[in-house]
């Protein structure tokens, strides 16, 4: 009878610990929650919420695309993270239009990136492609 309450005591152990979440199964969340012009339509900075698991940092590239006339005006940046918390925190970071390209206005967009959020052991990769009111 104690052999076998130990087995199952031993065995409720490991699935607890095969179980528990890790820092690599914690999904990462990404929100662009702002974007302002820059400089009469050259650049766009870009506010988005992260949450992503404590101790991982890095940076996300930064795409904008606009409806202009019948073409399409395209901006590139990036926004670092220095490091995560594990709660939801703000990054801002800036895209500017190529040179020779078309000049962002307010209006809707879409803006879309992904992060590269590594430490020591595994690295994170959330994408985001959200439409936005791109304001003054």
């Amino acid at each position: 009878m104690r052999r076998i309450i130990t087995t199952i005591a031993l065995i409720g152990l490991t699935l607890s610990v095969a179980l528990a979440p890790t820092p690599a199964s914690a999904a990462s969340s990404v929100e662009v929650t702002a974007a302002t012009l820059v400089a009469r339509g050259v650049a766009v900075d870009i506010t988005l919420t992260v949450t992503c698991p404590a101790g991982l940092s890095g940076a996300t590239e930064l795409i904008v695309r606009q409806r202009s006339g019948n073409r399409v005006a395209y901006a590139g940046g990036w926004a670092p993270l220095n490091s995560c918390t594990g709660e939801p925190q703000a990054v801002t970071g800036r895209a500017w239009v190529e040179g020779g390209g078309l000049a962002l206005n307010r209006g809707v967009a879409l803006i879309s990136g992904g992060f590269e959020l590594c430490n020591q052991d595994f690295c994170d990769y959330p994408t985001f492609e959200q439409t936005v009111r791109i304001t003054r």
